[in-house]
């Protein structure tokens, strides 16, 4: 039964903010002459974002007016989620706990994490085939075939994730087919799945952190207390002081 708190770690947020930054930084070089050698006359960075790749097509972030040929603005690239699955092999016990003690001796837990996957869509369109291989080669060698993503993920309780991006396959679909008059469209669609791990509620506790240990030792059939041990910590330089045994007898 849902508890009926309101909580929000933004933590598919982070993910896939995480996720278009791994190719926020792909350029394309025109050059004059060979296309590998000849010279660079013109470098271009590939624009990215997060819709569908039919919604941009027909209205750019770059236009919002569409003043321009949306031809124009290619290659382009944007991402989207298709979907989300349970991953049963990552889980865990329900009954774990992550806890956290705090400077002002307050200690915050959540329960353990549910795993879940989180399938994307790359679409990168361009306009020609030399545009589409210079970016596919940017991005293949960085997944072999996964690549990990380090995210702070809960910040108040210092958690922090790796989030494994796996590529699965590449589709190609090249249309060239149709009249002169007709826009050439290359496109390639890369499928990843993100491993990631969502928590619950962040529970504080005004339990302190322990830091002072008293162990009571007894032989007797009676219960007598014959010795005791003290032992006493700061935990906010982690120094522990032993007094050590003392008889009450």
């Amino acid at each position: 039964m849902l508890s009926g708190s309101v909580f929000y770690h933004g933590l598919i947020r982070k993910t896939i903010v995480s996720f278009g930054a791994l190719f926020s930084s792909i350029y394309i070089d025109r050059k004059q002459g060979d296309s590998v050698a000849g010279t660079t006359v013109q470098r271009l960075q590939v624009p990215i974002s997060y819709a569908p790749k039919e919604k941009w097509l027909v209205r750019t972030d770059s236009d919002p007016d569409l003043t321009q040929s949306t031809y124009t603005t290619l290659p382009r690239m944007s991402f989207e989620i298709t979907g989300y699955s349970y991953d049963t092999s990552r889980k865990l016990n329900r009954n774990n706990t992550i806890t956290c003690g705090k400077s002002n001796g307050t200690v915050s837990y959540v329960q353990s994490p549910v795993p879940y996957n989180i399938d994307i869509k790359l679409y990168v369109v361009t306009k020609t085939q030399e545009d589409a291989f210079q970016i596919i080669e940017q991005i293949l060698p960085t997944f072999s075939p996964e690549y990990t993503l380090s995210l702070g993920i809960i910040p108040s309780m210092s958690i922090t994730q790796d989030v494994p991006v796996i590529l699965k396959d590449i589709s190609v679909n090249d249309e060239y087919d149709g009249s002169f008059q007709e826009r050439r469209l290359v496109t390639h669609t890369l499928s990843f799945t993100l491993k990631m791990n969502l928590y619950g509620m962040v529970t504080n506790t005004g339990t302190g952190i322990i830091e002072t240990v008293i162990t009571n030792v007894s032989t007797r059939s009676n219960g007598a207390i014959e010795q005791t041990y003290t032992a006493h910590g700061d935990s906010s330089t982690g120094v522990i002081t032993n007094e050590g045994w003392e008889s009450t007898l």
